[in-house]
């Protein structure tokens, strides 16, 4: 084998290793809770400040939802530990369910849901202390 061969053999060998730890050696609970409690401590401002200007701009608040809706089921779908994905999984059910009441109130004020939307903004609160239960968060 010449030195180019054995390289990039090595360099093959090794991506494969890395790639089979990553399938069979599972992720532990605590990089799981680390992935997906990043992601929320990213989001946590912009939704602060997007939910908070709900009644000067609802529809912005609703799309900043939306948009972290989609980056968080991103984020889940990266999660291979089963306990924290199902967490992760009802978390983001509780955020659509959220996210459609709060966007049914805005397109309809006169007609809004207020009890759909409180039970959803319960549901919400309660899967997300799951997982803080759970990660020590």
């Amino acid at each position: 084998m010449t030195t180019t061969t054995t390289t990039r053999a090595a360099g093959i060998f090794a991506v494969s290793a890395l790639l089979l730890t990553g399938c069979t050696g599972g992720q532990s609970k605590e990089e799981a809770c680390t992935q997906l409690n990043s992601e929320l401590q990213d989001a946590s401002a912009e939704l602060t400040d997007s939910v908070s200007n709900m009644a000067t701009d609802p529809e912005g608040a609703v799309e900043a939802l939306e948009t972290f809706q989609d980056s968080f089921s991103e984020t889940v779908d990266g999660i291979s530990n089963a306990e924290i994905k199902e967490l992760g999984e009802n978390t983001e059910a509780a955020l659509g369910d959220y996210i459609e009441a709060t966007s049914d109130s805005v397109e309809d004020p006169a007609n809004a849901d207020s009890e759909a939307l409180t039970d959803a903004v319960e549901n919400f609160q309660e899967q997300t202390n799951a997982f803080n239960e759970a990660c020590g968060s």
